[in-house]
C-alpha cells in the first residue's frame, strides 16, 4: 500500500470513528424526536438498541479493523511486516481501551482521557504518522538511514511494547477468555508488576516511558532526514517503480 492511499484509508477510519462517536448520539435524538416514541415509554427501547448497542460499536471496531488493516499493509508494502507487524499489533491490542474510552463522549475530560492515555497510544501515533510519508519513492530503505539510528528505534519500539503490555490491566482477562487458558491470565497477572517495575527502573513513575517515547519521535524524525535530503526521483521514475510492483 503506497503512501497516498494508506494516508486514504487511515482517513477514512477516523472518520468513522469520529461518526460513531460524535454524530450516532445526535442521529439517536433526532431519531426520537422525529419518531414521537418519546411520548409512550419503553416505545423508543428498539431504536436505542439498534443504534447505540449495534449500530455504534459495529462501527467502532469496524474504524479500528480499517486502522489496523490499511497499517499492516502499508508495512507489508515496505517489506517491514516481520518485526513491525508484531510490534504495531501490541500496540493496537494496548490501545483499544482508549479507543473505546474515547467513543464514550461523555466521559470525555481532559483529565480522565490523560489518565486513561496508555503510552502505546502514543507510540502507535508516532509510528502512523511515519508511515504516512513517501518513503518508497527514495533510495534508500524505510528505518534504515544507519545501524544505530535502526537498533534505537527497535529497542525503543520493543520497549514500547512491553510497556504496552504491562500497563495495560485488560490483558490478562482478554489473553485467558481469547486462548481458553484461565491459568495463562494467572501467569501475566502475576507478571505484569514485576515488568512494570522493570520498564520504571523502580521508579513506579511513567517518566522513563516518556522518555523512551521521546526518543523514538526523535529516531523517527531522525531517520526521515535522508529522504528529505536525497533528490526526488522524477515522476516518470515513480510510475514505472510502482508498475513492477
Amino acid at each position: 500500500m503506497f503512501a497516498g492511499r494508506y494516508l486514504w484509508w487511515m482517513l477514512m477510519g477516523i472518520g468513522i470513528f469520529m461518526f460513531a462517536t460524535l454524530s450516532l448520539d445526535y442521529i439517536t435524538w433526532l431519531t426520537i424526536q422525529l419518531s414521537g416514541c418519546g411520548e409512550m415509554a419503553g416505545t423508543c427501547e428498539p431504536a436505542l438498541r439498534l443504534i447505540s448497542g449495534v449500530l455504534k460499536p459495529a462501527c467502532i471496531w469496524t474504524a479500528i479493523g480499517v486502522l489496523f488493516m490499511a497499517t499492516l499493509l502499508r508495512l507489508h508494502a515496505l517489506s517491514l511486516i516481520w518485526f513491525w507487524g508484531p510490534i504495531v499489533a501490541i500496540w493496537f491490542v494496548a490501545s483499544t481501551p482508549i479507543l473505546l474510552f474515547l467513543a464514550d463522549a461523555a466521559a470525555l475530560t481532559q483529565s480522565a482521557t490523560l489518565a486513561a492515555l496508555p503510552v502505546a497510544f502514543l507510540f502507535l501515533a508516532a509510528f502512523a504518522a511515519y508511515l504516512m510519508f513517501a518513503l518508497e519513492d527514495g533510495d534508500m530503505l524505510p528505518l534504515a538511514a544507519s545501524v544505530p539510528l535502526r537498533l534505537t528505534l527497535r529497542l525503543t519500539a520493543v520497549y514500547g511494547a512491553l510497556a504496552g503490555a504491562a500497563f495495560m490491566p485488560e490483558l490478562s482477562r482478554i489473553a485467558g477468555t481469547l486462548l481458553d487458558m484461565p491459568a495463562l491470565s494467572i501467569v501475566i497477572a502475576l507478571a505484569q508488576p514485576y515488568l512494570q517495575t522493570v520498564l520504571t527502573i523502580g521508579t513506579g513513575s511513567m517518566a522513563p516511558a516518556y522518555a523512551v517515547l521521546a526518543a523514538f519521535i526523535a529516531a523517527l524524525a531522525a531517520s526521515l532526514l535522508p529522504h528529505a535530503a536525497a533528490p526526488q526521483p522524477s515522476r516518470s521514475t515513480i510510475m514505472l517503480r510502482r508498475l513492477r510492483r
